[in-house]
């Protein structure tokens, strides 16, 4: 089942509810050798860290979490070995109410290492085109030598080819100096009027690409207008669902309560400061419950395998659990 909005607000405490203080940390003074490093925060300046020990065989998980009380915690192979809450030491036999949170700390960690190798895959990407880049700026930096050899040739040949038109119009003066400046004035005319016309020719051929580009940018325009209304449509039915999963939950929650103090197990659900119920477990305000009160709940409110009800203080979680 997917968490509602109000399951969601419980993980989010949840997680960042545990750090340790720097007298814990003095307790257990310890030379590690960091591999691997995660941070996580959130609002009001709470936020979870997570370290790795490989000083140690095997090695250590070392979680650190600060909200309004400071925890530390040791995990080995997949267990808690040791965890402290503001500096005291919690016995081992209450671990088991910290598995889900183990198991939150290292997925973080895969979820950590699996972004560093893209990290790392991305930034070989950049490097390689990065050299590409540069190759290319070679490329141009010689063509642009070459173009400007190029265009100092054409200068002096125009400047020979001047040089020449210039004895030639002195002898075709002699000859007819009438003759010779009609001659000049009508190369001229022609020389100018061919390059207006490559002139137009190429703003025009320019003028075309850009139409076409212009077409393709509004086509495009329009295809990511579709997606994005598409895409609202979509977030609006989910918040819908999400929206009466929450009410749901909450209806279940309030009707378990009732049967807590129907049960004689709190005197009214004020008093019912925490509560754990799922598939294996029930404890009310720390008790664990008789096996038979466990069923009993269980079958009423158990949905299906990983389904549960959590409550510590104002925080309360109603779903799928993992």
């Amino acid at each position: 089942m997917q968490k509602t909005i109000l399951s969601w607000g419980f993980f989010a405490l949840a997680v960042i509810s545990f750090a340790p203080t720097a007298e814990a940390q003095k307790k257990e003074p310890k030379s590690t050798t960091t591999v691997h490093s995660s941070n996580v925060s959130w609002g009001n300046h709470q936020y979870m860290n997570i370290d790795v020990d490989s000083s140690t065989t095997p090695p250590q998980i070392i979680a650190t979490y600060k909200s309004d009380a400071l925890y530390n915690m040791t995990i080995s192979q997949g267990r808690l070995t040791s965890l402290y809450i503001n500096g005291k030491l919690i016995p081992a036999d209450s671990f088991y109410q910290y598995d889900g949170l183990v198991k939150r700390i290292i997925d973080q960690m895969k979820r950590d290492s699996v972004q560093a190798i893209r990290d790392r895959e991305q930034a070989g990407r950049d490097k390689e085109q990065a050299e590409r880049d540069e190759a290319q700026a070679v490329r141009d930096k010689q063509q642009a030598e070459r173009d400007q050899e190029q265009a100092l040739r054409d200068k002096k040949q125009a400047e020979n080819d001047a040089e020449q038109a210039m004895q030639d119009k002195i002898q075709a003066e002699r000859d007819a100096k009438q003759a010779a400046r009609d001659k000049v004035q009508a190369e001229k005319e022609a020389i100018d009027a061919k390059v207006e016309a490559e002139r137009d020719a190429r703003q025009a051929l320019a003028d075309r690409k850009q139409a076409i580009r212009d077409r393709q940018q509004a086509q495009q325009d329009a295809e990511q207008a579709i997606r994005d209304k598409k895409q609202a449509e979509l977030d609006m039915k989910q918040a819908i669902l999400d929206k009466k999963q929450a009410e749901e939950d909450r209806a279940l929650l309030k009707s378990l309560l009732t049967d807590v103090v129907k049960e004689g197990l709190a005197p009214d659900e004020k008093s019912i400061v925490s509560l754990t119920l799922d598939g294996t477990v029930f404890f009310v305000n720390g008790k664990k419950q008789s096996d038979e009160l466990q069923k009993k709940f269980a079958e009423k409110y158990v949905r299906k395998e990983g389904y549960g009800f959590y409550i510590h203080g104002k925080i309360m979680q109603v779903g799928q659990m993992h």
